[in-house]
């Protein structure tokens, strides 16, 4: 795959991912004003269960499509893209039923033992019935990504967000009144009948385009297909479930030892919705672009493993984490410099902007695991990924443990950040390893701080100087606007930006 091929696909899927997460935003502006940060913490208690079932019927099999797809359309067998497909669906689907039975006829069990939150009972059967059709898009979404065609996945992200929106400006105010179970269960639905039409839009999309294309008897067996899907999947599932329960119990452990540090339970329930619900979705808005590049990388770094170009990984690596190192070095400045402000403008609420500020630091790393995950498949390093990956979810819940009791969510955001820190490290080492991809610190991390560094001076010097006669969140908005155009070129000025690294 082109280098310019990447970048198309990465600006098509970042252009859509930037809407969708606008309109998410706006989503959850109105959802924190009506259920506050107590309901936000509710509706975000859902997550952890879903991301497991999720990860059993997508994860695996989703990045199973994308390479193999990639790796069929290289050879020019289309056929046997389709018939690989198909077993794929009957697989994800199969498994999207059986787990939403379970969690349908189990969701008392899981709300009332488990996360110790009777209320989204509710909401976990609402989301069960969205996960087969979740599983259905995954996979048609893997398949466009891996034949270079993202633009219908970035479509169906704006059109699942504003459905989600639409129920949940319609059904909200009927049932505010009923409590928040009932108005966290009618988020959930949002985001159910979003994903519901997100699959019904993939499908007739590729149902259009498989009817255009020219049938020929393809040359590998379902059984083949079989294998080489589950081959794929099993290991990159099982991997993942790990890490997702992991993850999972670190996310409900959170409330509970913030409970021990001496919150009541509604009041944790509340700073754990505002770190979740409202901080975090700010912090990661920006990982649109290392998301969206992460998705585009997998299937072209799979089709140069398996044409065995050695330059182009290496080539592809280096650009790729100069550049996520270099967008989480400009966003750490722009959240420690803005991130005040920033928390009072979105969601009207000061704490927002204080544990913006601290979490701040965590970008540069942050926005690199985006797609060091991604590069790592890539060249079949899975296990090095899974290893990592542990080892920063145990760091995480040692941190839970031993410092939240002590010295409340600051334990959490230390414990975060040298996670993050120790994963990145081990990634990029592995990288080092399997593509003698050379790391310049001075390019990639002293050069874009001194630019960053640079801006804010200049901003802070004309903020002493002229006095504009706007309200704060003019000021603070043209602020922001102002850090973008100047660190832009000083990029560009200092070489940390090339044109070369857009080309072929």
């Amino acid at each position: 795959m082109k280098k310019q091929t990447i970048i198309k696909g990465t600006l098509i899927l970042t252009i859509g991912g930037l809407i969708s997460r606008v309109l998410g935003f706006v989503n959850r502006i109105y959802l924190s004003n009506i259920i506050g940060a107590e309901g936000m913490g509710l509706y975000q208690l859902i997550f952890p269960i879903y991301m497991i079932c999720y990860t059993v019927c997508c994860s695996g099999i989703f990045t199973a499509i994308s390479r193999l797809t990639a790796e069929e359309m290289a050879k020019g067998s289309k056929s046997d893209v389709k018939k690989m497909l198909r077993i794929a669906m009957v697989i994800a689907t199969a498994l999207g039923v059986f787990l939403m039975t379970i969690l349908y006829f189990n969701a008392e069990f899981i709300s009332t033992r488990i996360i110790h939150e009777p209320r989204i009972e509710v909401g976990l059967r609402i989301v069960s019935i969205s996960i087969p059709f979740t599983a259905i898009a995954h996979c048609i979404k893997g398949y466009f990504y891996g034949v270079n065609k993202p633009t219908l996945p970035a479509i169906s992200q704006v059109v699942e967000q504003i459905i989600r929106i639409s129920i949940i400006y319609v059904l909200s105010s009927s049932f505010i009144s009923k409590g928040l179970a009932y108005a966290c269960a009618v988020a959930v639905l949002g985001m159910a009948v979003g994903e519901i039409s997100t699959c019904l839009f993939m499908y007739l999309f590729y149902y259009g385009e498989a009817k255009k294309t020219l049938i020929t008897k393809a040359s590998k067996t379902y059984r083949y297909f079989t294998k080489k899907v589950t081959a794929i999947a099993i290991p990159l599932t099982t991997n993942r479930l790990i890490t997702t329960l992991l993850s999972s119990f670190e996310t409900i452990l959170i409330p509970g030892m913030l409970k021990s540090y001496g919150y009541s339970h509604n009041y944790a329930i509340s700073v754990y919705g505002t770190l979740t619900g409202m901080a975090f979705p700010l912090i990661f808005f920006p990982t649109v672009v290392t998301t969206s590049a992460s998705l585009m990388l997998l299937p072209a770094i799979s089709e140069a493993y398996a044409r065995k170009q050695k330059s182009v990984i290496k080539n592809t690596v280096s650009i790729t984490i100069k550049f996520s190192i270099m967008m989480g070095i400009v966003f750490n400045f722009f959240f420690l410099a803005f991130g005040k402000d920033l928390g009072l403008i979105v969601f009207n609420e000061g704490y927002v902007g204080t544990l913006l500020i601290s979490l701040s630091f965590l970008c540069p790393f942050l926005y690199l695991q985006t797609t060091l995950g991604s590069l790592l498949n890539g060249i079949d390093k899975h296990m090095f990924t899974f290893r990592n990956n542990i080892i920063g979810l145990s760091i995480r819940i040692l941190f839970i443990y031993l410092l939240i009791p002590k010295v409340g969510l600051k334990g959490y955001l230390i414990g975060l950040l040298v996670s993050l820190i120790v994963v990145s490290v081990l990634d990029i080492y592995c990288l080092v390893k399997a593509t003698s991809l050379s790391f310049n610190p001075f390019t990639f991390i002293v050069m874009p701080a001194l630019c960053c560094i640079g801006t804010l001076a200049i901003h802070n010097i004309l903020l002493h100087t002229y006095v504009l006669p706007y309200s704060i969140k003019v000021n603070t908005l043209l602020g922001m606007a102002f850090y973008f155009i100047v660190v832009m070129p000083l990029l560009l000025i200092t070489r940390c930006i090339s044109i070369k690294d857009f080309k072929m």
